[in-house]
């Protein structure tokens, strides 16, 4: 089918999934978004999808998330957590109209001397050995993490559990994202993105601190930054807010 070219995109939420989960995690927000057409591919590695591996190649993994797009689109990137670097990513090469929305994330997980706000070198260590031993130990530590701070904890972590076991990562998609997540400083890429961006972050996250929402600011002063309630999942028990806050970025 031929587009007429006075056709204007039209704005497509791209929701992509943290480290270890799959696009299933985002069923409450589509729900919530009823009657908007959404976007939720797995990451490399994680739930239906292959090629692992891809996750450590920052060039060409922008690419392939181009590729599942449909055509004449404004692609409104929304990053939870690891998913957040891989929005970044996209957006850094996408040619037409786009917006980018951090979910619980930021531009680089790790912490370093210049970025505080940040996941410490000994939680990283920790995540790192947590790799070579048993799966369900792996899920528990990161369940747990995702669901710290919020009013219903231990409830959240039962359920984020289920969700890494329904939908398992391959151990080569755990590895690449994990490496990724360690490794990506994507700053520059935030401070420079030629379009409207946004981040959500939640007041009591024990993996993205909130306090990350003043060096947001300093790199991009343009930026819109909601500081919600809650820890890393607490959008997922209660997707209201941020189904909300996402239907604002796309009007």
């Amino acid at each position: 089918m031929t587009v007429s070219m006075s056709e204007a995109p039209r704005p497509l939420p791209v929701l992509l999934h943290g480290w270890g989960f799959s696009s299933a995690i985002w069923a409450p927000v589509r729900e919530a978004l009823a009657g908007q057409e959404v976007l939720t591919p797995d990451l490399p590695g994680h739930g239906a999808a292959g090629e692992g591996g891809l996750l450590r190649e920052p060039e060409h993994l922008g690419r392939w998330l181009h590729a599942t797009l449909p055509g004449n689109v404004a692609p409104v990137w929304v990053g939870w957590s690891l998913g957040g670097l891989v929005a970044l990513l996209a957006a850094r090469t996408w040619p037409g109209p786009q917006r980018l929305v951090l979910l619980g994330s930021s531009p680089r997980l790790a912490a370093g001397p210049d970025w505080p706000a940040a996941l410490a070198g000994d939680e990283l260590a920790d995540f790192r050995a947590a790799l070579d031993g048993p799966r369900d130990r792996l899920e528990r530590r990161l369940a747990m993490r995702c669901a710290q701070g919020d009013a219903a904890a231990a409830t959240l972590t039962r359920a984020l559990v289920a969700a890494l076991q329904t939908h398992p990562a391959s151990s080569a998609g755990l590895v690449a994202g994990f490496d990724l997540l360690a490794g990506a400083d994507l700053r520059a890429a935030w401070r420079d993105l030629n379009c409207p961006v946004a981040a959500w972050l939640a007041q009591r996250d024990a993996l993205v601190p909130a306090a990350v929402a003043s060096d947001l600011a300093a790199l991009r002063p343009d930026a819109r930054v909601r500081q919600a309630q809650g820890g890393h999942a607490s959008w997922w028990r209660d997707p209201a807010p941020l189904a909300a806050f996402l239907r604002e970025e796309l009007a």
